[in-house]
């Protein structure tokens, strides 16, 4: 079985530094609305997940997949359909880690991400971003 190029190619690598970047985002919001604002942790995770999700596809739309497409509302779409199952997943795995093996949300949010790396970036590079859509249609 022949893997595709890009597997572990610059796009890969392109997606690996804007997933860190936005996570950053995610995990200072979600420390921000939990400890300063007295926001439940699930509630803080869900509003910091969407600012990192809005701010990942911004930046791998214009800097990583240098994407002309201006169908912005049918991609958004779909970057939000792969995104937010991935939140679904990253709410799971946060609860899971905080209320059944007692760690701090913190730590248990940076699993819940890199467990959902992947997930995330095989369904935005096939789906949202797959080479064939990039066109400036």
């Amino acid at each position: 079985m022949k893997l595709p190029e890009d597997l572990f190619g610059k796009e890969f690598l392109g997606f690996f530094l804007i997933g860190v970047v936005s996570s950053l985002l995610d995990i200072g919001l979600l420390y921000l609305f939990t400890e300063r604002f007295h926001i439940w942790y699930l509630c803080s995770a869900t509003a910091s997940y969407l600012c990192g999700m809005l701010a990942s596809y911004l930046l791998n739309k214009y800097l990583n997949f240098h994407d002309a497409s201006r169908k912005y509302f049918r991609q958004f779409s779909l970057f939000a359909v792969i995104s937010l199952t991935g939140l679904g997943l990253n709410l799971a795995i946060l609860t899971v880690a905080v209320e059944i093996f007692s760690l701090n949300y913190i730590p248990a949010k940076v699993v819940a991400i890199a467990l959902g790396f992947f997930w995330n970036y095989f369904g935005q590079s096939r789906i949202t971003f797959r080479k064939n859509s990039r066109k400036t249609g």
